[in-house]
């Protein structure tokens, strides 16, 4: 531990009696601050289940299925996204979705579930959470849910702003026991693993170690390290762009990929690639048309969802055309340092 200390002081510092002493009260503040983190993850389990009644849609993770039935319930029955949403509540200690969401409000009359699990990712928000992983065990005798456990996942993991392999969803027959094994109902369980957000960990970790200069010296050199660790890594992004980044173009770019292959039935990825580049090239088009329109509004929160849009119908264009993202960057990197005229005219000659 204390040679951590070589790049700030001299050899003869660190004999010193007092700078030892010093090396250990901060260690002792950083295994303060790992306790800590570790304290505040949160786990929440969460279970639902809903009657299968003839003549309802069949709605599961924001998938509607072909059945001949589907979840009686006051909303679309969506008992995938309740699930889900019970399992964030409970752990934040929160009511369940039945008393923050009661049937008895016509307001929730037919609603799309997305709803909910857009509140509970406020809700996890506020708290300073994010998520660190969820898994979900769909109990369903048919239809077979392994076509749709894909476009599942993805629709989770886009409410709850995560990277895809954050969720899992797994699904299982109840062998023709009970009321779901005779396709009469469908049951869910959920596991939701919290994580708190960084800043916000820190915010908390300051506040209960305390003050004291030492500390607030540890504080101020970890802030630094910070810094310097983000530098290196957005010179990593531009300088190596072949190689796996955690910058969320990237991880957008081969979610693409992977949904590439699946069935065009259950991911709008695969249907844009199903319909070729010239579909895509146009999609790309009326994204970026809906961008000025929001822009020219001065629609700010339109602009950032129109935004969002238009990246990922653009990396599924890469993607059509073999494009990847270390292509554009190197792009980005080659022009760094020439003016915006001197670049167009160079083209243009």
């Amino acid at each position: 531990m204390h040679m951590a200390f070589i790049g700030f002081g001299t050899n003869r510092g660190l004999r010193s009696p007092s700078r030892l002493q010093t090396g250990h009260a901060v260690c002792r503040s950083h295994e303060r601050r790992s306790m800590l983190r570790m304290t505040q993850t949160r786990i929440g389990h969460g279970f639902d289940l809903h009657r299968l009644e003839p003549g309802l849609p069949l709605i599961l993770g924001g998938v509607q299925l072909k059945h001949d039935r589907g979840c009686a319930g006051h909303s679309d029955g969506d008992a995938v996204y309740h699930c889900v949403v019970d399992a964030i509540l409970g752990a934040l200690s929160l009511p369940d979705i039945g008393q923050l969401f009661p049937d008895t409000d016509p307001r929730f009359k037919d609603c799309a579930s997305h709803v909910f699990m857009e509140a509970a990712y406020e809700k996890m928000q506020q708290r300073g959470y994010r998520v660190g992983n969820v898994d979900v065990t769909i109990i369903l005798e048919r239809p077979k849910m392994a076509p749709h456990k894909a476009l599942i996942r993805e629709n989770i993991a886009t409410l709850l702003r995560t990277h895809i392999d954050n969720i899992n969803v797994k699904a299982k027959t109840h062998e023709k026991v009970d009321a779901v094994g005779e396709n009469r109902a469908v049951s869910v369980h959920a596991v939701a693993m919290l994580a708190p957000n960084e800043e916000q960990n820190d915010s908390n970790s300051q506040q209960l170690v305390g003050s004291a200069p030492l500390e607030r010296a540890e504080s101020v050199t970890s802030s630094l390290l910070g810094v310097i660790g983000q530098r290196v890594s957005a010179i990593q992004e531009l300088t190596l762009p072949d190689k796996q980044t955690p910058c969320p173009v990237q991880r957008l770019y081969d979610t693409v990929e992977e949904r590439k292959e699946a069935d065009p039935s259950s991911s709008w990825t695969a249907k844009l690639f199903s319909k070729g580049h010239k579909k895509i090239a146009q999609k790309v088009g009326e994204e970026a048309v809906e961008v000025a329109i929001e822009g020219s509004a001065r629609h700010t929160e339109g602009v950032v969802k129109e935004s969002a849009d238009l990246l990922y119908h653009l990396t599924v264009l890469w993607a059509s055309l073999g494009i990847k993202p270390g292509d554009v960057w190197s792009e980005l990197a080659h022009r760094e340092g020439t003016s915006g005229i001197a670049e167009k005219a160079s083209r243009s000659g």
